[in-house]
């Protein structure tokens, strides 16, 4: 599956830049099979999805400006983030859509 190659492929890159080990363009895109304008599109989403992404120029490497990492998982148990009733505290959650820019907006009316 495409978007399992993917995400791990995000893992792996999430990794190199938490560890400072990515080298430049060239090299961070050579490490990911990639060219270098994949590899300059992936960088600009990740930093679109929040990843505060920098270059240092004098050790020629990626880094994160803050400290954190990638989330691990995609699915959640109960009770490790807000609950239905924590949800209905913040607003009528039955309107909020998916987005290609956010990650819920809501909904437009049709």
């Amino acid at each position: 599956m495409a978007i399992l190659k993917h995400i791990k492929r995000l893992k792996y890159i999430d990794f190199m830049i938490r560890r400072k080990a990515t080298g430049d363009l060239d090299s961070f895109a050579r490490k990911n099979g990639l060219c270098k304008r994949a590899m300059t599109g992936i960088i600009s989403e990740m930093k679109e999805l929040g990843f505060p992404i920098k270059y240092d120029r004098m050790k020629n490497t990626y880094y994160y400006e803050e400290e954190g990492q990638m989330v691990r998982s995609l699915f959640v148990k109960e009770g490790q983030l807000l609950t239905n009733d924590q949800l209905r505290n913040i607003g009528n959650y039955d309107r909020l859509c998916f987005s290609g820019v956010y990650v819920f907006e809501i909904c437009k009316e049709r």
